[in-house]
């Protein structure tokens, strides 16, 4: 298996927090990127209760994102109602 090179722009207060937790694990921040995305895909693949803690997770991000962008919660599905809880 090679490697790849991955690039991406996330926002400074995001990479200042991953290069923060990377700094606490006491790890490179390419391997604790590494073992995030490890870690999501493993969720992703395996059993149901993993996918659907990465899916609430995924949503919670996402759901956090649209309130901070000034968008309405009026009218919105709570977590409960998205997952059948």
């Amino acid at each position: 298996m090679g490697i790849a090179q991955l690039n991406t722009r996330v926002d400074q207060e995001l990479a200042d927090k991953v290069r923060a937790s990377a700094q606490r694990a006491g790890m490179s921040l390419n391997d604790y990127v590494t073992g995030v995305l490890e870690a999501d895909q493993a969720a992703a693949d395996g059993p149901d209760d993993l996918r659907e803690a990465r899916a609430r997770m995924h949503a919670r991000v996402a759901y956090q994102k649209w309130i901070a962008g000034g968008r309405p919660e009026t009218g919105s599905m709570t977590m409960d109602e998205v997952f059948g809880a």
